[in-house]
């Protein structure tokens, strides 16, 4: 089915190994601000076929097959519903109105919210997008993963243009409760307004400090992410010179390189997801890095597992 976002973004095809290093320093863009990627944020994605889409819009959407009009509805029900019942799973549960704190949770564990996470960190977003990757076959049709990189910094000076309050907020100084109230607060009005906004909690739990993380959210859920993104005025025609999507092949080549060049810079679901089972996770792309294991596993009469 084609994107009907794709005049939305810049395309840039990964080539090859060197070529994704080039990008990694936001060389060879031809877009002004891109050099060392100041103030950008980034996504990866394991499929290239993939929108951006938060996963509210996912569980709804493609998962219930549900219209996103009464998205503004199941946001407050599942909210309420787990504000209610998780703080008898929690040490130090939020404060009932720290609604950002909350919503972060939520997505931490896995329950459906409006945020969307991004990362300050090319390398973050290049892992998240290739780790769980599939080599390429000969005679196969080829795959392809992606990273997004969105200048924030211009999108958000745009939102705020066309959503003055947002504005008011700012210029009477960093209030995080007090802008996600207005957003939350806006929905299922005739006035709400479209766009996206980043936002953290102020107490950031290990995962967003190790993952360098930012979430961003639509400001209207009856509306896909996407539209949020692309359809705000102030925006609209803009964009694609701030927001690209880097398409990366499954090439041994490629994925190989990535796999090294983030171990060594210990950059690894290990890291980023503090605990055993995120270092459970990393243990399978050590196949692709067999000098590691010099004189391991090769004599079948030595004791298991040396």
């Amino acid at each position: 089915m084609e994107d009907q976002f794709t005049h939305f973004y810049k395309t840039e095809h990964v080539e090859s190994w060197e070529k994704l290093l080039s990008f990694s320093e936001g060389r060879d863009l031809g877009i002004p601000g891109s050099e060392k990627w100041n103030r950008w944020i980034f996504k990866g994605h394991a499929c290239d076929k993939w929108n951006l889409s938060t996963t509210l819009e996912r569980t709804l959407h493609d998962r219930f097959k549900l219209d996103l009009s009464d998205a503004w509805k199941w946001e407050r029900r599942l909210s309420r519903e787990f504000i209610r019942k998780a703080r008898g799973y929690l040490s130090d549960p939020p404060s009932d109105t720290d609604y950002m704190e909350w919503l972060a949770l939520m997505q931490h564990y896995g329950a459906p919210t409006r945020l969307h996470d991004w990362t300050y960190s090319f390398w973050t977003a290049v892992l998240f997008a290739v780790e769980k990757a599939k080599l390429n076959e000969k005679n196969k049709k080829e795959k392809f993963c992606a990273v997004w990189a969105l200048q924030i910094d211009w999108l958000r000076k745009r939102v705020e243009e066309n959503v003055p309050r947002l504005m008011e907020l700012l210029n009477e100084g960093s209030n995080l409760r007090a802008e996600i109230d207005f957003i939350l607060n806006s929905q299922g009005k005739n006035n709400t307004p479209s766009g996206v906004w980043p936002l953290n909690a102020f107490r950031l739990n290990q995962r967003v400090v190790a993952q360098q993380a930012l979430f961003v959210v639509p400001l209207d859920v009856t509306k896909s992410f996407m539209e949020n993104l692309c359809h705000c005025p102030a925006v609209e025609g803009m964009i694609s010179q701030h927001l690209i999507k880097f398409v990366i092949p499954c090439s041994d080549e490629i994925i190989r390189g990535c796999v090294k060049y983030l171990y060594d810079r210990n950059l690894t679901r290990a890291t980023l997801f503090p605990g055993i089972e995120g270092y459970a996770h990393t243990i399978g792309n050590l196949v692709l890095l067999p000098h590691r294991f010099h004189d391991i596993g090769e004599d079948p009469n030595r004791p298991w597992p040396t």
